[in-house]
């Protein structure tokens, strides 16, 4: 996924709304409800933008995380099967448990890594565009 990569300068207005002396304090008040209207909009572009680059990226980390979780129980139960003589029942019962005890440690390796970016994400946008 090649994403835009954002700068300061694009979270400003591309032209301040100019208020001319003569102009009624009605058309200004109008002006200026207009600009934030404006802007209103673009943070909620912004913020479902944020959503769903979350959202893909969640998606993203979850299947790799599956393949990893499925390749490291694996080998780590083919070296296991090398040392001891197992049944087919009890392969598959302690497949099971390693697949799970692996799977844990990553859904929590995950969870905090998705914390970290979150808030990376966060840190990288103007504050009061998130409320």
């Amino acid at each position: 996924m090649n994403q835009p990569k954002y700068k300061f300068e694009d979270f400003l207005s591309d032209a301040p709304v100019e208020l001319l002396p003569d102009a009624s304090l009605q058309d200004k008040f109008a002006a200026l409800e207009r600009e934030v209207a404006d802007l209103k909009v673009e943070i909620g572009d912004l913020k479902s933008d944020l959503e769903s680059r979350s959202t893909a990226f969640d998606s993203w980390f979850r299947r790799h995380l599956d393949l990893l979780v499925e390749e490291a129980a694996k080998e780590f139960s083919e070296r296991t099967a090398k040392s001891t003589f197992l049944t087919a029942i009890e392969k598959a019962e302690l497949n099971s448990k390693i697949e799970q005890s692996v799977e844990a440690v990553f859904q929590r390796e995950a969870n905090e890594l998705a914390k970290s970016v979150f808030k990376a994400i966060c840190s990288r946008i103007q504050p009061h565009a998130l409320r």
